[in-house]
């Protein structure tokens, strides 16, 4: 039997727990995440449950925000958002390893059967940031009849292998390549002597948390850009998530100061045995081989070895410092499944055109350019 519930109805708090015991997904599909996400969101806004179940059993649940786009300004399209709400200000959240949950004793679901079950019409089921060892992100290539596939971007999600930290001698400096190694130390020689806490209570961890948003809120206004936390739903959501899910050891709140000056602050998620790094605040220093990001990662990272976690999780992005800290990569992929419509056609079309356009006009620089030194 297949449902699509209130996200507020009394069976999906218990559906949903049932199925994070066995899938055991990342944190962004913990119940802690989604209690919170459900109840910081405008009723208007609130996703559906798509529940499948066999008699009372959950085998597989999403929820499925539903918005009315129109993209260009002419291509309109009803669509439909994966644990996500489709409102862009508040999906900023950035949501990742996302997946739908499924009890992995039941047969697998297929790609046409997630499409199948929806109810009602529309156009086209926005798939962000999926797994691609979980469905519905293993199942992208599978045909879908009277639909298409698009891969709209990808990305690398870099992480650390905490038990290789552990087997190593030398610890996790000594898994890095040569040339990081070397600016962590010599950064942490240029520190002196560290002070590493860990909040201990609520309380604490409200005081990292401030401190942490005022340092990243100014090292990004020096970019003249506003910060991730600029929107002010995003800094409720993540204080009430605090308040809620901070005494249940899912969130881990880091300080690393030099002296009487802090050094940088991390904003942690904890699901399990896997730590992910969700946000920073970092302190500025004139000195640019005073790298405060690579020191607070490699502090932080240590600590959580210690503890016998299983991975330290960089999340989405290629940006260099996630990239020279991790041990490993994963991939994400950012899909829809789009139903053939002639608008999609013609949207497909246009971007074609401007990407041949854009590529045309390149080349005619290039050959002014030449002529020009010719």
């Amino acid at each position: 039997m297949i449902a699509l519930l209130d996200a507020r109805a009394p069976e999906v708090e218990p559906a949903w727990r049932a199925l994070q015991a066995r899938a055991a997904p990342s944190y962004f599909q913990s119940w802690g995440w989604i209690d919170t996400w459900l109840d910081c969101l405008d009723r208007a806004e609130a996703p559906r449950l798509l529940l499948w179940r066999d008699g009372a059993r959950p085998l597989a649940a999403g929820f499925v925000g539903r918005r009315h786009l129109v993209r260009h300004r002419l291509v309109p399209s009803t669509a439909l958002f994966l644990n996500t709400s489709g409102v862009p200000a508040h999906d900023e959240l950035c949501v990742e390893h996302n997946e739908l949950l499924c009890d992995p004793d039941a047969r697998a679901p297929a790609l046409a059967d997630l499409v199948a079950a929806i109810p009602g019409e529309w156009d086209e089921l926005t798939l962000p940031a999926l797994r691609l060892d979980r469905f519905p992100g293993r199942a992208l290539a599978e045909p879908v009849p009277g639909h298409r596939v698009l891969i709209d971007r990808e990305s690398t999600a870099p992480w650390v292998d905490l038990a290789r930290v552990r087997a190593t001698d030398g610890g996790y400096l000594a898994l890095l390549p040569a040339n990081t190694r070397a600016q962590v130390r010599r950064a942490e020689r240029g520190f002196g002597p560290l002070t590493i806490e860990v909040a201990a209570d609520l309380d604490h961890a409200r005081e990292i948390y401030a401190e942490l948003v005022e340092l990243h809120r100014a090292r990004w206004r020096e970019r003249g850009e506003p910060g991730a936390f600029a929107d002010p739903w995003i800094d409720r959501f993540h204080r009430a998530l605090i308040t809620r899910r901070f005494p249940h050891g899912e969130l881990q709140l880091v300080r690393v100061r030099a002296g009487a000056r802090t050094v940088g602050c991390l904003y942690n998620l904890v699901l399990g045995d896997r730590v992910a790094f969700y946000q920073s605040g970092l302190g500025a220093f004139d000195d640019p081989h005073l790298k405060p990001g690579y020191v607070c990662h490699a502090e932080a990272i240590a600590l959580n070895a210690a503890a016998g976690r299983a991975t330290y999780d960089f999340l989405a992005g290629a940006s260099r410092y996630k990239r020279s800290l991790a041990t490993d990569e994963r991939r994400l992929v950012w899909a829809r499944v789009q139903r053939r419509r002639v608008r999609f056609a013609v949207e497909e079309e246009l971007r074609a055109w401007k990407h041949r356009a854009a590529r045309a006009l390149d080349a005619a620089r290039q050959l002014a350019a030449r002529l020009g030194e010719a």
